[in-house]
């Protein structure tokens, strides 16, 4: 569902609705929009909205105005350039607000700062390898030099292959050959205007439904471990992964690697899970979109991969002959609506962290326990 401002932040707004739908929905998903001055007219879009999220229990109050929102968001970006071509690893600042497409040079690399609520790396397509390598390392400085949060988001974008989310930051911009059109798509009023948008799904990084071949492995003794199969999609919080992924996107191979970050886990092990990550890239060419997460912060797509089956321990390590011993009592709180979205994720063994939103699995040495919040539908079990 997507609910309208303006007009440009409509546009915004549905590019970023079909980008989910292509990237995280394997095109299946159907996109629905509703005129905040209109909702009576959508009656039983807001009726399903409802059934999801509940009935609104405050008034809605007139927010900043727009122009004064997208100025704010904006002036927090800038944009640095990553080059070696005065024989030397030089990361420069090049550009804030307003950012145009056209200062993306296919010879360099580039890191997008959008305030540290998110950092891109983007990799042009003839950038020499020690560039492409620089340009994600030097991001990762960022986070500690500018003191941002562990948890900041390090995505790798490749030159062509741009999502929504990083596109929508600049002022404008235009993807060649593009088509029209935008497929099944349920609108009511004003936003009918919305078919005559550019049709840019063909050209966007497309993630499928999480069916493509996994490969992961863990960081040991600064190394790359395999993890047999039957452990996929378990991963504590002492340890670090990689995590690839293939799959088929325009009738040729595509790769997401995964950079999966303990929060326990030590600062040699962090450095060696982007430097793995970095040789893993050389392996395919440079061909894998990387993606840092934190833990507890895993993306749609990244749960999906594991099919409901995903489980994070607090601590610990899954490496062979650990002495650390397993706690007597452990409690899981388990989130999603279905097999891409679902999660089990340890939490402290306390009444305190029940809620009604969610199942928990109480599991001790003997007996496993589960409970059930009032408001989650059995259907997550």
């Amino acid at each position: 569902f997507k609910l309208c401002a303006n007009a440009p932040q409509a546009a915004s707004g549905m590019l970023l609705a079909k980008d989910i739908r292509d990237r995280e929905r394997g095109g299946r998903a159907e996109i629905r929009v509703i005129e905040g001055d209109a909702e009576d007219d959508c009656s039983q879009h807001m009726a399903l909205l409802t059934s999801v999220l509940g009935e609104r229990t405050i008034t809605l109050t007139s927010g900043l105005p727009d122009e004064t929102a997208d100025q704010e968001q904006k002036s927090q970006l800038t944009l640095y350039h990553v080059s070696d071509e005065a024989g030397q690893m030089k990361v420069t600042e090049v550009a804030t607000r307003p950012l145009v497409q056209d200062i993306l040079n296919h010879d360099d690399c580039y890191i997008l700062d959008q305030g540290g609520v998110k950092l891109f790396v983007w990799k042009g397509k003839r950038a020499n390898k020690a560039e492409r390598q620089a340009a994600m390392s030097r991001a990762l400085e960022f986070i500690k030099a500018k003191n941002y949060p562990i948890t900041t988001n390090v995505e790798t974008v490749n030159d062509g292959a741009e999502s929504a989310l990083f596109k929508q930051l600049f002022q404008s911009w235009t993807v060649k050959d593009q088509t029209q059109g935008l497929g099944r798509v349920h609108t009511r009023g004003k936003v009918a205007l919305m078919h005559v948008m550019p049709q840019v799904a063909a050209h966007e990084r497309m993630v499928d439904n999480g069916t493509g071949q996994v490969e992961v492995w863990r960081i040991e003794d600064l190394e790359l471990v395999p993890v047999e199969p039957q452990w996929y999609g378990y991963f504590y919080g002492g340890d670090c992964y990689l995590v690839l992924y293939s799959y088929q996107a325009h009738n040729k191979n595509s790769y997401l690697l995964y950079i999966w970050q303990g929060r326990h886990a030590s600062q040699d092990e962090l450095a060696a899970s982007a430097f793995q990550a970095v040789n893993l890239d050389q392996k395919y060419g440079g061909q894998p979109v990387q993606v840092r997460i934190t833990m507890g912060k895993e993306p749609r797509h990244f749960m999906a991969i594991f099919k409901g089956k995903m489980v994070i321990f607090e601590g610990g390590t899954s490496r062979k002959g650990t002495s650390d011993p397993e706690p007597p009592i452990r409690l899981f709180q388990v989130h999603g609506t279905d097999p891409s979205n679902t999660k089990a994720i340890e939490v402290p063994a306390l009444a305190s962290s029940l809620n009604s939103n969610d199942v928990f699995l109480l599991k001790s040495q003997s007996e496993q326990y589960l409970w059930c919040g009032k408001v989650r539908k059995m259907l997550l079990i």
